[in-house]
Parts: C-alpha cells; sequence; structure tokens
C-alpha cells in the first residue's frame, strides 16, 4: 500500500465517520512514513468536515505511524491502544481526542 491508497481509506472512512461522539471542532495531523510518505489533515469546524493530504503545524492532535502499522490496524490485525503504547504510534497534543475520533470510527 502507498500512502495514495491509505489517503482515501482515511478520507472515505472519516467522510463517513459519525461526528457525535466528538463534542467539538478539531484539527488534526497524521503523518504516514514508509516507502510511499504524507500527511493528512483532518479538521472538523461548526459542523464541517474538512480533509486534505498536507502538512500543518496547527493542529490539536498529531499522529504518526508507518504505512505497514497503518494496513495492520485497518485489516484488525494489530489494536492502535496497543500500537500507541508499544510505540509503534506517536501521538502529540490531545491524546484523548484521537481516542475519541478512533471510537466513532468502529
Amino acid at each position: 500500500m502507498d500512502f495514495n491508497q491509505c489517503y482515501e481509506i482515511i478520507k472515505d472512512k472519516y467522510m463517513r465517520m459519525d461526528m457525535s461522539g466528538v463534542g467539538k471542532d478539531f484539527r488534526g495531523s497524521v503523518h504516514l512514513t514508509g516507502n510511499s510518505s504524507g500527511f493528512v489533515y483532518l479538521a472538523y469546524i461548526d459542523g464541517c468536515k474538512l480533509i486534505e493530504p498536507l502538512k500543518t503545524e496547527k493542529a490539536d492532535i498529531f499522529v504518526s505511524m508507518t504505512i505497514s502499522c497503518f494496513e495492520d490496524i485497518i485489516s484488525g490485525r494489530l489494536d492502535p491502544v496497543l500500537a500507541f503504547t508499544t510505540g509503534q504510534i506517536q501521538a502529540k497534543g490531545n491524546v484523548m481526542l484521537a481516542l475519541s475520533l478512533y471510537n466513532s470510527l468502529k
């Protein structure tokens, strides 16, 4: 899988996501690393979702992982909480927000 494929998966899941459990506006940045790396910017502002393949310094949560880790999470082979606690996912900022977003994706 390359970055573009990962981006399309994230975009599809994010656009179908129920935001009622998130409870507030946010901005997030996901950095996927590997053979094909890139950034995904996600925002939920005034009830509107935005997702773009770009890097930003303005975010409530910054998450970084390898594309391989992302594939394992999406396929169900790896629990993201376990990945975080074992250092496979790095997160800075509002980690509780990241957890509520993950729970909304289920």
